[in-house]
């Protein structure tokens, strides 16, 4: 069966449960970064538009099924009443009876008959957003008790948490089984943008990846690598290959037990595989007179290898300028310390560049947008996904649990 999308269901008049990915990150009860709650409010504001009570539900960090206040989504209720205009209420019980729109974060628990009788009495022209499901151990156990409770406070379900996709929870899986179950806009801008890198990607075709852990991303390397033209490697990804070549790295960081993993990648796609052709380097301390550009092989037991070098960023610019798709997961360097963003920065501006106009542009994983974002290229890119694993488990070509409930 296909997807069922809310852009096409005209659903109206409804009790709407919406999961959204707001798994941000907070600091000082303040959201830290806003990407991910912005996201969500194109769909919120559809459903509402046509009549339909919107309960809002998703996760915040790792709390194990305990009630934990620096894990309350507060910050994020916040945060939305501002993005929508709507007045902020925090109530464990009664709701307040109001004539203005207001967002309800209610902190009341489900698993109570009480409680899910208080809101199913929220009005419709109030937006209710629950507690952080995860305070609920049946949520990552994908228990059908809890899922059932879930359900039973709405008429619809509709799906727009790309992010969280890949992992079988009970308001991602469970919840469907048991509502007529939609996808979100934003779930569909995901799938559509990831499935024109999957299935019809224009060449030259170029795959950009950084980070640390290639056990993360070697499936996705190996299923794009067959469609791929270049593949540009950098970070903890390419100290990888250079350990398993034999060069000092130092203590720079590398999955060291993935050394068989590099070879057999480089056996697979040794004509398409780019490694930095130079690096920058610097003692643990990262002290400023230690900083100096080298060849990977020139690298010193006591050094750590932090970015990419110049000659790196000029070839590797060079290969995305002339391509016609564009997939970048993961940094190239410690960017978030200077001087060691500039490889990852520069290109960024790069990708940013060719995006929309020469090259249809997908950048995903959290690090990699926070990057495009501060180099200001995130309006140019043609598709800035919000998964990070997620993203790169479809792009291995694996079924997505959230997404096949759907169907």
């Amino acid at each position: 069966m296909a997807i069922k999308y809310i852009s096409k269901s005209n659903i109206k008049n409804k009790t709407v449960l919406l999961r959204v990915d707001v798994n941000v990150p907070v600091e000082n009860g303040r959201v830290a970064d806003s990407f991910r709650v912005e996201q969500a409010v194109e769909s919120i504001r559809l459903l509402q538009k046509q009549g339909n009570k919107v309960i809002l539900c998703g996760h915040l960090g790792r709390p194990e099924g305990k009630r934990d206040k620096a894990l309350s989504l507060r910050p994020v209720a916040g945060l939305l009443a501002e993005l929508l205009g709507m007045k902020f209420v925090e109530t464990e019980h009664k709701v307040p009876e109001y004539h203005i729109p207001h967002l309800i974060f209610y902190t009341g628990s489900i698993l109570e008959e009480k409680h899910r009788k208080q809101i199913a009495d929220i009005p419709a022209k109030d937006l209710a957003v629950l507690e952080n499901l995860r305070f609920y151990g049946g949520e990552e156990e994908n228990d059908p008790v809890f899922a059932k409770h879930l359900a039973s406070l709405g008429e619809v379900y509709v799906n727009d948490a790309f992010g969280v996709d890949h992992r079988p929870a009970a308001s991602v899986v469970g919840v469907a089984k048991y509502l007529p179950a939609f996808a979100g806009l934003l779930l569909e801008k995901e799938i559509k943008g990831l499935d024109a890198v999957l299935h019809s990607p224009k060449s030259p075709f170029v795959l950009m990846m950084g980070g640390v852990k290639i056990s993360d991303k070697v499936e996705t390397i190996m299923n794009l690598g067959k469609k791929a033209d270049k593949i540009l490697l950098g970070g903890g990804l390419a100290n990888l290959f250079f350990h398993a070549k034999g060069f000092e790295i130092g203590e720079s960081k590398a999955e060291s037990k993935s050394e068989n993993v590099a070879r057999q990648l480089e056996r697979n796609f040794k004509s398409k595989i780019m490694l930095p052709l130079d690096v920058v380097a610097a003692n643990k301390k990262m002290d400023r007179h230690s900083i100096r550009s080298c060849a990977p092989y020139e690298v010193r037991d006591n050094e750590v290898i932090l970015d990419a070098g110049p000659k790196t960023i000029l070839e590797f610019a060079k290969q995305l300028k002339v391509a016609k798709t564009i997939v970048w997961n993961g940094p190239l360097g410690h960017f978030e310390k200077k001087p060691f963003d500039m490889a990852t920065m520069a290109l960024a501006r790069v990708v940013g560049g060719v995006a929309g106009r020469k090259a249809f542009a997908a950048v995903g994983g959290g690090e990699t947008v926070d990057a495009v974002r501060l180099a200001h290229q995130a309006a140019h890119i043609d598709h800035l996904s919000t998964g990070g694993g997620a993203m790169l488990e479809y792009l291995a070509g694996k079924e997505l649990p959230g997404i096949e409930a759907l169907k």
